[in-house]
């Protein structure tokens, strides 16, 4: 049989989440650059056939797993179930640290390690609170993808001195490639809504602060009526956030524009206790409100948001102080007010959101990977 050009390996599902904003759109464009692409995921739920026949439309060779058990132990056997079912390719692009090590002892091809928000750090945040584990008892895992990849992706700059400081060896092949959205389907809305709305989208767990979010929402009550909805995934382990919401539903992916359209801003505030993963973190959610024209509410070191609100006004950052709290809910107004606030939020998008300059960064590095 024929190599792929490249196997895509992830342990997300691509029925959900970010397996399906993130992994299937750029998965689409690869194809259409006309690569032969063998697709590996590990499935929560049973996989639709409406799936199967889009990614066989695109030429792509899609080959599901079942997720399996959660945990240490689950992790294992996802991770020596990889590594044998990799073969016949020239390159893996390694989507996080279990696929990395995999697709490295799988000693198939090169591996491209796909940095995700410091996924042991992370994990061990987000797990249920009763059974937490040591995020260095994930460590070997990144120490062995820092020391054997051929090169690397993060999604901010913020998190490579965390590397080099964590790791004594780095690939020296490296991009930034942030959470990338489809322009496309993210469509530019220039008319923020006149009733102050405010929209929490997707997943919310342990990583984030939702008692800082619910303070926000408190203090920009004081200055303006300021309605809250939460677009809640069908997989969110909770029903509510306790931030102030009046509405929560369920939104599948393809509803998710049209809602932010008719929101005037979103909300990401993440825990900054959470340590070196923060520096590493960039919600998808983000990307999807500044390609529409809405600003974001985020808490302070969110991976490269400092730079970004610097760089063109496009929301606000918590740093927990009651005085900051006030000041967050007069500043939010003025750019929820400022009719030049979506093209600013639309134009930090399509520098450093966009699906299609991160497919063309992604290209580009194999192809230097393979000229080594």
């Amino acid at each position: 049989m024929e190599k792929y050009d490249l196997t895509y390996a992830t342990i997300d599902s691509l029925s959900e989440g970010v397996g399906s904003s993130q992994v299937t759109p750029l998965i689409s464009r690869l194809s259409k650059a006309g690569l032969k692409i063998n697709l590996i995921s590990f499935e929560k739920t049973r996989v639709e056939e409406e799936l199967k026949d889009s990614f066989k439309g695109m030429g792509v060779d899609w080959s599901p797993q079942v997720f399996g058990n959660s945990g240490i132990l689950g992790g294992l056997l996802r991770m020596n179930h990889l590594r044998r079912i990799i073969s016949d390719t020239n390159l893996i692009h390694a989507r996080s640290d279990i696929p990395a090590v995999s697709g490295i002892l799988s000693n198939e091809a090169p591996v491209l390690w796909d940095v995700r928000s410091l996924w042991g750090d992370q994990k061990s945040l987000i797990q249920n609170t009763n059974t937490k584990i040591n995020p260095t008892l994930y460590r070997p895992l990144e120490v062995l993808a820092s020391k054997r990849s051929s090169a690397m992706s993060t999604l901010t700059n913020a998190v490579v001195a965390k590397l080099e400081e964590r790791n004594r060896i780095l690939p020296k092949l490296r991009i930034v490639v942030p959470t990338a959205v489809d322009l496309e389907m993210y469509k530019f809305d220039k008319n923020i809504p006149t009733q102050v709305r405010a929209l929490f989208s997707g997943t919310y767990n342990n990583f984030y602060d939702l008692n800082l979010s619910s303070l926000f929402i408190a203090e920009l009550r004081k200055l303006v009526s300021c309605e809250v909805h939460w677009a809640r995934p069908v997989e969110s382990p909770i029903s509510k956030l306790d931030v102030g919401e009046g509405n929560v539903f369920s939104a599948s992916r393809k509803e998710m524009p049209a809602l932010i359209s008719n929101s005037s801003f979103g909300v990401s505030v993440c825990k900054m206790d959470a340590g070196p993963s923060l520096t590493a973190s960039m919600p998808t959610k983000i990307g999807e409100f500044l390609a529409t024209g809405r600003p974001m509410v985020v808490n302070a070191g969110l991976g490269d948001m400092d730079a970004f609100i610097s760089e063109a006004k496009i929301g606000v950052i918590l740093d927990g102080s009651q005085e900051n709290l006030r000041k967050g809910a007069s500043e939010l107004m003025e750019i929820i007010t400022d009719p030049d606030t979506p093209k600013r939020c639309r134009g930090i998008a399509e520098k450093y959101f966009n699906m299609d300059v991160g497919a063309d960064k992604y290209l580009k590095l194999y192809s230097q990977i393979l000229e080594v």
